[in-house]
């Protein structure tokens, strides 16, 4: 008889096998306490590839606060031709924005304002980072803060991403990361790949191991 482990592992591998879909799921920590979850898959179909990344925590700072986040990319022949996300407070959403790919660059629509971003073609955004492993002095575009920011290696397939909000630290193992630490204001958010996960980290994939 087939045992539960196995029948787990043999279905995780088979709904999320290099090429079709991956999916990482981390567990999120503050002060030693698990207070929520970020859920980051990727979908291939034909030469299209969409990423979505789903974070949700729950903590106190004088009062429970409820954060989720929400990003979803998706890219064709390696270029970002649209995507959406918010951002929320207690189930009311404190931002929004949506991006299209034009003839000529991009149109971002942050709160409904739009913006151009001229005679740019985007390859690498925030929806990537957790599958593909950054260069140093790598650009990646963000669409909540609508610009770029600038990787930093600080060590061993370590990344230092400084934003207007803070530092986040990102560590990697065979270009898959495995452990975010977000610092900010209110205190620090470590964000750790779910052993499950690992499954991912081990299976060869061209287009992300370099």
């Amino acid at each position: 008889m087939l045992t539960l482990k196995f029948i787990i592992v043999f279905f995780f591998i088979l709904c999320y096998s290099p090429g079709q879909g991956q999916l990482l799921s981390y567990s999120v920590f503050k002060s030693k306490k698990e207070i929520g979850t970020m859920i980051v898959s990727r979908v291939s179909s034909s030469s299209q590839v969409t990423y979505e990344n789903i974070t949700e925590v729950r903590y106190k700072i004088l009062i429970e606060l409820e954060v989720k986040y929400m990003l979803k990319e998706s890219f064709e022949d390696g270029v970002l031709i649209w995507g959406e996300g918010f951002s929320s407070l207690n189930g009311s959403k404190k931002m929004t924005y949506n991006i299209f790919k034009k003839e000529m660059g991009y149109v971002l629509l942050t709160k409904e304002i739009p913006q151009s971003i001229p005679f740019e073609t985007i390859t690498y955004s925030a929806a990537k980072i957790h599958f593909e492993e950054p260069r140093d002095k790598q650009r990646v575009f963000s669409q909540h803060f609508a610009t770029y920011l600038n990787f930093e290696e600080v060590g061993p397939h370590y990344y230092l991403l400084t934003s207007p909000q803070g530092e986040n630290y990102y560590r990697y193992e065979n270009g898959i990361c495995t452990e975010v630490t977000v610092i900010r204001d209110f205190g620090t958010l470590y964000f750790n790949l779910r052993p499950e996960s690992y499954l991912i980290v081990n299976i060869p994939d061209s287009s992300r191991n370099r």
